[in-house]
């Protein structure tokens, strides 16, 4: 089992940017036929229905969004680096 690590800012903003990567991956995935796939989209609607996909395709990019204000807030409640405590002469 892997050694527990301690969350810091850092790590925390890494692992918010990737969770926002992989709301827009999901988001693309479920909206665009890529070109080694052309006939996704037609296949999902079939199966999925096109207002499941729809609502899906809203969530997804409203999850990528909201994401990104955390990330937005985490970065702006870092208080900014005091002086240095070098004594001067």
């Amino acid at each position: 089992m892997a050694t527990p690590v301690q969350a810091d800012r850092v790590h925390v903003l890494q692992r918010l940017r990737d969770l926002r990567d992989w709301a827009h991956f999901i988001h693309d995935s479920i909206t665009m036929d890529q070109p080694y796939e052309t006939g996704k989209q037609d296949l999902l609607v079939a199966y999925l229905g096109d207002e499941f996909l729809r609502e899906f395709a809203n969530d997804s990019a409203s999850l990528a969004r909201r994401i990104e204000l955390m990330i937005e807030k985490v970065e702006a409640s870092a208080a900014p680096a005091g002086k240095a405590e070098i004594p001067s002469r």
